[in-house]
């Protein structure tokens, strides 16, 4: 039955001659982005096929740029647009209070003053066994004092001779006072006696030694709002212990400071000083960071194993355990 319906429905009757035959045109997509060429091969080898004129497609401007060409694109399509958009950028409002960054970032301007810094240049006297360098920090005439500490700090590279250098600076040092800083290269023989060589490599090794120790003091004194201190830096070569209580004997001091456990030439001197030097040392020690313990973990044995091997016991109870709830009838 279905076939006979299906074949009375191809049938061609007079009635469907009479209707024209529909032609299929090809249009674009509206919702589709035009490409910038308005040819298409395949659209036009369907027309020829179908033996219809394809039409041209008008070219449509494309406004989807990137956030640089379209600011560009923007100067020249609108340009009282474009001054709107860029003054609008930061919008600055009359009377406003500044912003909390704004003054924080004024008012540490104003709290260090321009006279913070040191004198240059530096006053260098070289020996054949010392280079002493003496500078000026914070030179100003308002902030006099009438009495000054002196206070003299080994220096020999190390992270305590930092941490004892540092410390004192920012918490012993006043304006008005005089900090001398002391490194000592360890070598036993006398610096007459070397050869020419030897006395080449040593110079060459106080050179850098002295550099390296002004540059420390600058960065730690540099950050601090003192006046009007002296500093002297002494690098001297020679046995350590005899050449820091020459340096002792002969200044001045109201204090030594020294680290708790220095490096190389210096190691063990802060004890020595405690019990030779003519002035009060103070022996500086960093602070101590708890340390976290370290416990293995193990695996646990079985229940059944630990009483096999005797090292958990069973009690058992003889007779019957008598029930909590009375209604079990035990």
């Amino acid at each position: 039955m279905l076939a006979q319906e299906i074949e009375e429905l191809n049938k061609d009757t007079e009635e469907d001659r009479r209707i024209k035959e529909a032609v299929i045109m090809a249009k674009s997509d509206p919702n589709q982005i035009a490409p910038d060429d308005d040819t298409d091969d395949s659209s036009s080898e369907t027309d020829q096929c179908k033996g219809t004129q394809s039409r041209s497609r008008p070219v449509r401007r494309r406004y989807y740029y990137d956030d640089d060409e379209f600011e560009d694109d923007l100067s020249v399509r609108d340009p009282e647009l474009y001054k709107i958009t860029e003054s609008n950028r930061r919008i600055i409002l009359e009377n406003m209070p500044p912003s909390s960054f704004e003054e924080n970032k004024l008012t540490k301007q104003f709290l260090r003053p321009k006279e913070l810094v040191f004198a240059e240049p530096p006053i260098t006297i070289t020996q054949p066994d010392r280079i002493v360098v003496s500078m000026t920090y914070g030179l100003s005439n308002a902030h006099t004092v009438k009495r000054c500490k002196k206070y003299l700090m080994t220096f020999d590279g190390g992270e305590e001779s930092k941490y004892a250098m540092h410390w004192a600076m920012g918490t012993m040092l006043r304006s008005g006072d005089e900090i001398h800083v002391v490194s000592v290269l360890n070598i036993e023989e006398d610096v007459e006696e070397l050869d020419s060589d030897d006395k080449r490599r040593l110079w060459q090794e106080m050179d850098r030694n002295s550099k390296s120790l002004i540059s420390n003091v600058r960065t730690v004194l540099g950050a601090m709002l003192l006046h009007n201190i002296k500093i002297t830096l002494y690098t001297i070569a020679g046995p350590t212990k005899e050449s820091l209580l020459g340096v002792i004997s002969e200044t001045p001091l109201s204090m030594v400071v020294c680290g708790s456990r220095d490096r190389n030439s210096f190691k063990g001197i802060s004890t020595f000083l405690v019990y030779n030097s003519p002035v009060p040392v103070t022996v500086v020690r960093p602070q101590k960071t708890e340390k976290r313990s370290k416990k293995k973990l193990t695996s646990a044995q079985k229940l059944s194993q630990s009483v096999r091997n005797g090292q958990l016991r069973v009690d058992e109870v003889e007779g019957p355990i008598k029930s909590i709830n009375s209604h079990d009838g035990i």
